[in-house]
């Protein structure tokens, strides 16, 4: 690996850039909070529900996937209650991934500008890093995977060879890193491989010793954390429910062993990774402003073209000095090591969720920033192709995926939600047959129903008399009515009971949103 630049070297190419570095980062973090995601994954209201829910820090904040998300964010709710805020969990974790991913942003760039003689190329790759399509989206969420990177990356921050091997710290924030998402632990080789050579000017003895320390304190801490939390939240302490646990996961989830479908989900999980859009999503957001975006991101696309076809963004690489560049470089080889394990394991497993990719994403960056390393003996002469794909990949993924779903009617469960909030009165009584990911959504934002399960018919009809007798009113949703709907009994006592005036219902590609009001 190329000998890192002095203090003195990286002060004198950034120090005077410094009040723009921070101005740069500002606005990521402006641009993240402007525009956070209603469209939710679903674990995210799930993480939201369980930290209202939670009578005070108790083991229900616990979960094996990640472990001490919930704790954190019930922590950051309290306080932001504390302060006087009055906003809900999911907001609250949305700030903090937002906050979150920006400190990445600046460890990945800390760590690019050790590697490029270029404040151009440094900040170009940051920003595309910061502006790609799924990490984007998932800073503006309320999901754990963007803390796990942020650990992850300052672990391997401090791997590098301008900095003396410091393999507790190193094993300190790995471990933070696993705790807030299991996925974290596949890099556990990559950490190890680079602080063994980091301590490359030691003798053997040494360099084992420090990866030896390294591996076995992120080992314990990690180990003893999950004991701890598995015990107060089971009392038991024995391996085999452990072992379950630790290893559980939702029903859904199980590895694929079909090649060409993994293989194709792998090449679009990639694609995605950096764009992603639906053109319809714009319909009905249009408005001047929007226009003219769409006509400046017209512009510059069209600036890249040409800049594409004037020539390279550098001196013409060829595949042999491409091949030395990878080959020489520690680093690089390192960021393939990354890029390899987790490629590998989530070729297998659930290769259709784009987001796990989140945890190779930085590897990536580095990869190109390797390949796009000038020379000593280069003087750059930009034609701009790096930066105008940076505003091409921002306002492409901002026009067509991150700005409408910034909107509340562009998620039909919750758009549905908040027209119910209309309707139901406190106290109203919502039957459903199973939980999903829509009614979850639905009960999350609606926190004055009260959700029953559906009984038998008889029950059912004296449960509703005695509702309405109390002033009560009783609405199906969707798992419901298609329960009932199933059997031949089930539609005869939905015909009879269910009110069809007060149907509401958002079709939408996916969805299965709908309510009825039942009565005796």
């Amino acid at each position: 690996m190329p000998h890192a630049p002095s203090n003195a070297n990286t002060s004198a190419w950034f120090g005077r850039d410094l009040p723009l570095s921070w101005t740069i980062l500002a606005s990521i973090l402006l641009v993240y909070l402007l525009f956070p995601t209603k469209n939710y994954y679903w674990d995210g209201v799930f993480f939201a529900r369980v930290i209202e829910a939670a009578p005070g820090f108790n083991s229900s904040l616990f979960h094996p996937n990640h472990l001490l998300y919930n704790a954190a964010g019930y922590f950051l709710y309290k306080m932001t209650r504390a302060v006087g805020l009055s906003w809900r969990a999911i907001e609250v974790l949305q700030i903090a991934n937002s906050i979150v991913s920006v400190f990445t942003s600046y460890v990945l760039y800390l760590i690019l500008r050790r590697r490029l003689r270029s404040n151009y190329l440094v900040w170009s790759l940051t920003l595309i890093f910061a502006f790609s399509s799924t990490w984007w989206k998932f800073s503006t969420d309320a999901d754990a995977y963007i803390f796990s990177v942020f650990f992850l990356l300052s672990a391997f921050y401090f791997t590098l060879p301008d900095f003396r091997p410091r393999p507790l710290l190193v094993a300190l924030i790995f471990s933070f890193a696993t705790l807030f998402h299991q996925l974290a632990v596949i890099a556990y080789p990559v950490i190890a491989l680079s602080l063994y050579w980091q301590s490359a000017a030691m003798p053997a003895r040494e360099r084992k010793l420090i990866v030896a320390q390294f591996c076995i304190l992120s080992f314990a801490i990690v180990f003893i954390t999950y004991c701890s939390a598995f015990y107060l939240l089971t009392g038991s302490t024995q391996p085999p429910a452990f072992a379950r646990w630790v290893t559980s996961y939702s029903p859904d989830a199980s590895f694929s062993f079909d090649p060409l479908s993994n293989l194709g989900y792998t090449l679009r999980g990639h694609l995605r990774l950096f764009f992603n859009a639906r053109l319809s999503l714009l319909r009905g957001l249009l408005n001047p402003v929007i226009i003219a975006t769409i006509v400046v991101f017209g512009t510059v696309v069209l600036l890249w073209l040409l800049s594409i076809i004037k020539g390279t963004e550098w001196r013409r690489p060829d595949a042999r000095n491409t091949f030395l560049k990878l080959k020489n470089d520690k680093l690089a080889h390192v960021s393939l090591v990354w890029v390899g394990l987790y490629l590998v394991f989530l070729f297998f497993w659930l290769p259709h969720n784009t987001f796990y990719r989140l945890f190779y994403l930085p590897a990536l960056i580095l990869l190109l920033a390797t390949l796009l390393k000038e020379n000593k003996r280069d003087h750059p002469r930009p034609t701009w192709r790096l930066g105008l794909f940076v505003p091409v990949i921002a306002l492409f993924n901002f026009l067509f995926f991150i700005y409408p779903y910034s909107h509340v009617e562009k998620n039909p469960p919750l758009s549905l939600a908040v027209e119910m909030n209309r309707v139901w009165q406190p106290g109203t009584i919502l039957y459903f047959h199973s939980e999903n990911s829509d009614n979850n959504l639905v009960a999350y934002f609606n926190p004055k129903l009260e959700w029953r399960p559906l009984r038998s018919f008889d029950q059912l009809d004296d449960e509703l008399k005695q509702l309405y007798t109390d002033g009560r009113t009783a609405w199906l949703e969707a798992s419901a009515i298609d329960q009932l709907s199933s059997s031949p009994a089930g539609m005869k006592w939905l015909a009879q009971h269910g009110r069809q005036e007060t149907w509401h219902e958002r079709k939408a590609r996916g969805y299965n949103v709908k309510f009825i009001q039942v009565g005796p």
